[in-house]
C-alpha cells in the first residue's frame, strides 16, 4: 500500500484519483504510527516552506522519513516534497533541508515570471533503471523555487534558468512537476516510479 504523508499542506484528492485511476491502494497518514507497513512513502506538498518544516516536525515525519530512506524504504516527494527532501533551500535560508538528495533550491531566474505555472518541456538528462526508455515529454509545474541540477538529476526544464524537474539518489525520487496535473504524461510517469518502487496496483482496481 502507499502512503501519502498528510502534514497538512496539500489538497490530496487529485494525488489520490490518480492513484485510484492507475488501481494503487493507498492511504494518509497525519503521523508515522498511521503509514502502511510496507510500500512507497509520498510526500508531495504546497505552500511555505518553513511552515511545512514546522509541520513535518510537529507530527515525527521530519524524524522519521531519514530512517524509513536508510532502511530502504522507497520516498517519492512530489513539488514542495522535492524542495523538503534537498539540503536546503532560498526560501528558508536559516533551516536545512531533509539532505535525501542533494543540491539546493534557488528561486527561478533570471527574469522569469514566476510563479511557473503551467506545461513545459522536460527532457531526460541520463538514464536510470527507474526510468530505462523514457526520454521527456510535457508535464505540468507550479513553483516560485526549483532545484538547480546536480549528479543525481534524471531530467531537466527550463524556466528563466534549467531547473531539475527529476532527481534521485538510491530509492528516493524528487519530482518538481504535478504529476496528478499532467494529464496522461503525467499518469504515466507516475506508474513507472510506483512500479520501479515496487508497488504493484490491484487486479480490476483501476479505470
Amino acid at each position: 500500500m502507499i502512503t501519502l504523508v498528510d502534514f497538512g499542506h496539500e489538497n490530496h484528492v487529485a494525488l489520490e484519483g490518480a492513484l485510484d485511476r492507475l488501481g494503487y491502494t493507498h492511504c494518509r497518514a497525519a503521523d508515522p504510527d498511521r503509514a502502511a507497513p510496507a510500500g512507497p512513502v509520498v510526500l508531495a506538498g504546497a505552500g511555505p516552506l518553513a511552515q511545512a518544516c514546522v509541520d513535518l516536525k510537529a507530527r515525527g515525519w521530519w524524524r522519521e522519513l531519514p530512517h524509513l530512506v536508510a532502511e530502504g524504504r522507497p520516498l517519492l516527494g512530489v513539488n514542495l516534497g522535492l524542495h523538503l527532501l534537498a539540503e536546503g533551500s532560498e526560501e528558508c535560508p536559516k533551516g536545512a533541508g531533509l539532505g535525501l538528495v542533494p543540491g539546493i533550491v534557488r528561486r527561478l531566474g533570471p527574469g522569469a515570471r514566476t510563479p511557473h505555472w503551467g506545461w513545459t518541456q522536460v527532457q531526460a538528462c541520463r538514464p536510470h533503471p527507474m526510468l530505462p526508455d523514457w526520454r521527456g515529454g510535457w508535464l505540468f509545474f507550479a513553483h516560485s523555487y526549483a532545484l538547480e541540477p546536480c549528479t543525481e538529476t534524471l531530467a531537466v526544464a527550463v524556466h528563466g534558468r534549467p531547473f531539475s524537474a527529476m532527481e534521485c539518489r538510491g530509492r528516493t525520487v524528487g519530482l518538481q512537476a504535478r504529476l496528478e496535473r499532467s494529464g496522461a504524461p503525467g499518469l504515466d510517469l507516475l506508474a513507472r516510479f510506483l512500479e520501479a518502487m515496487g508497488a504493484e496496483p490491484e487486479p480490476g482496481r483501476g479505470n
